[in-house]
Order: C-alpha cells, then sequence, then structure tokens
C-alpha cells in the first residue's frame, strides 16, 4: 500500500471510532391515546417534599405460630405446638424514610400559552428546556417529559 492511502486510512479510524462510539437517543415513546404539546420550561418552582410509602415485607409478620400431632405404634404418640419469630428484625434498622420533591412546572408551549404541572424533580428539566406537555385520555392533568424536538 503507497504511505498516502495508510496515512489516510489511519486518519480515519479514529473518526470512524468516535461515530460508531456515540449512541443515538433512545426513542421518546408516547401512549397512542395522549395529546402531546412541545414547549420549553419556563419557571421551575419547589412545591414540597412528600414521604414515599414503604412496601410491606413479603412475609406478613415476624411471628408465626404452628400446631401438629403425630401418632405412632404401640400406643405412643404425641402433639406438638410451636413458635417461630423473625430475629432479623430485632437486629437490623428499619429502613430510612424515602422522600420526593415535588415542583411545580410552568411550560410556555409552541403555540404561546402556558401550562402548569406539577411533577416530581425530572432529571434535566431546568428552565429553558425543551419538554413534552402530555395529556393522557383527555385528562386536564399534564404530565412532562424530556425533550429535544424544540
Amino acid at each position: 500500500m503507497k504511505p498516502l492511502a495508510i496515512f489516510t486510512l489511519y486518519g480515519l479510524l479514529p473518526v470512524l471510532a468516535a461515530c460508531s462510539s456515540t449512541p443515538p437517543p433512545p426513542p421518546q415513546v408516547t401512549p397512542v391515546n395522549a395529546t402531546i404539546r412541545l414547549g420549553r420550561v419556563t419557571e421551575k418552582t419547589f412545591l414540597t417534599r412528600l414521604d414515599v410509602a414503604q412496601v410491606p415485607p413479603y412475609y406478613g409478620g415476624g411471628t408465626s405460630v404452628g400446631v401438629g400431632a403425630a401418632s405412632g405404634g404401640h400406643g405412643g404418640g404425641g402433639v406438638g405446638v410451636g413458635f417461630a419469630f423473625d430475629l432479623s428484625r430485632l437486629f437490623s434498622k428499619p429502613a430510612p424514610v424515602q422522600q420526593v420533591d415535588l415542583f411545580q412546572y410552568k411550560v410556555r408551549t409552541m403555540d404561546g400559552a402556558i401550562v402548569s404541572a406539577n411533577a416530581p424533580a425530572l432529571p434535566g428539566v431546568e428552565p429553558g428546556m425543551c419538554v413534552r406537555v402530555i395529556y393522557l385520555d383527555g385528562s386536564p392533568d399534564a404530565r412532562l417529559a424530556p425533550s429535544n424536538e424544540c
């Protein structure tokens, strides 16, 4: 191979590698029965902090009771009663209460309307960012999703 062709090939390899290492943005999926409006966030106001309900443990509780009976030949037999306790609850700390920050977002849609939506903190959604305002099934409550379509 000629030196010029080799240098050109080595020069293009980093460009090709850079193109292949950048993943395409994930698709933005929207329900079929939704109304969507695009807009930019104009205001983000902290409303409150909410406690998130903890899921109860799979096993109904920490105590269980069992009764059993057995009989044997030659007049032998027995009855037993047993108790079981979940000792792990005695030695483990309760899970900390998880909290979620609730914000009020104001969005100016492309047609000039101002939409207000209360939602938990959305990663990367700050004033000036493009969002989708989604109304499911004609609901008056708006949901927000980050967008790159503005």
